[in-house]
């Protein structure tokens, strides 16, 4: 029972070290007033509307990266300041999450916690999948990109969640031919004729997937490639794939997603570094921040990025950088 309060300890002590070590030292945010709110409230996606009719593998999307993960004043664990409700009004398309088995109360509900459900528990697979249906429903020319990371549930319980809220039906499965990691960029539909067929969610898992048994439910790194995820430094930011291994020393002709987020130490134990969040997240060419990392993976994949998965969105200027990529 004493785990989550010794765990916000122990990251409460963490960020203190972590910005002791640096010249200027702002004060946390439980500390500000009302009149200088921390944090900042999230700035707005400028979508290109040109990109409508074109395909969904030929542009850039921001994700959050462990998006049930929310900080608070009583577990500053987390990764994200606000909710994926209000992460998606901003403008975030890719919605990043861990699922885990229910251990605690031994149900089939799939819970979206980070790393152990003892220490972050960020609610039911049900309750999130919901809130993405209601910003689908009252968003029909938007489409959204899920990626879970699969702990341990079996496929059955996934399908559950999206059978039982409606999901099923808005979710884009890949044609048959081209399953089982024959999906190239050219192959994916437009915005446009996803809107139409409203088939408007696409969902990755990391492992645990059928095409055979749940077709929509499409596995990861039979779609994607990434980059290493593992960032304790600014210069280490990578646009080479890392993951799955089989593709590392070439640049596939499948979706990407870069990595773009740090992590602090102490003791050896890594936490999600909010002290630079906005040095991070920003639309700068300097070393670490987000828009010359972005330019970079442009530069090596020879076209646009598309997911950036970033901690706390709204710091920085993570639209500015989406927007640059797709403008040009």
């Amino acid at each position: 029972m004493y785990i989550p309060w010794l765990l916000s300890l122990f990251t409460c002590l963490c960020e203190a070290f972590t910005a002791s070590q640096q010249v200027v030292k702002p004060p946390p945010f439980w500390l500000h007033s009302d009149d200088d709110p921390h944090p900042k409230r999230p700035g707005h996606r400028t979508p290109v509307a040109e990109l409508y009719h074109k395909r969904y593998s030929e542009q850039t999307f921001i994700g959050s990266h462990d998006a049930a993960a929310v900080r608070t004043k009583e577990n500053i664990s987390g990764n994200q300041y606000f909710n994926v409700s209000v992460q998606l009004e901003a403008g975030v398309r890719l919605i990043q999450a861990q699922g885990h088995r229910d251990l605690i109360n031994g149900t089939d509900e799939i819970r979206l916690c980070h790393f152990n459900c003892a220490l972050m528990d960020g609610g039911s697979l049900h309750d999130h999948l919901r809130s993405i249906k209601a910003f689908l429903d009252a968003n029909p020319h938007e489409v959204v990109t899920l990626l879970f990371v699969n702990t341990g549930p079996p496929l059955s319980h996934w399908f559950k969640a999206y059978y039982d809220t409606g999901l099923d039906l808005m979710s884009y499965i890949p044609p048959v031919y081209k399953r089982y990691g024959n999906m190239r960029i050219s192959d994916w539909p437009t915005i446009a004729e996803m809107v139409a067929s409203n088939k408007r969610l696409v969902t990755f898992l990391s492992s645990g997937a059928h095409e055979d048994i749940v077709p929509f439910l499409l596995p990861e790194f039979d779609y994607v490639f990434e980059t290493d995820f593992i960032n304790d430094a600014p210069d280490q930011y990578s646009c080479v794939p890392n993951r799955p291994w089989w593709i590392r020393g070439y640049i596939p002709d499948r979706l990407s997603l870069v990595n773009h987020f740090l992590y602090a130490q102490f003791l050896g134990f890594r936490y999600p570094n909010a002290t630079f969040a906005n040095t991070t997240n920003s639309a700068g060419f300097h070393v670490g921040e987000l828009g010359e990392h972005a330019v970079r993976c442009r530069e090596l994949y020879e076209r646009r990025p598309n997911f950036f998965l970033v901690d706390f969105f709204q710091e920085g200027d993570v639209f500015e950088v989406e927007h640059g990529m797709n403008a040009f």
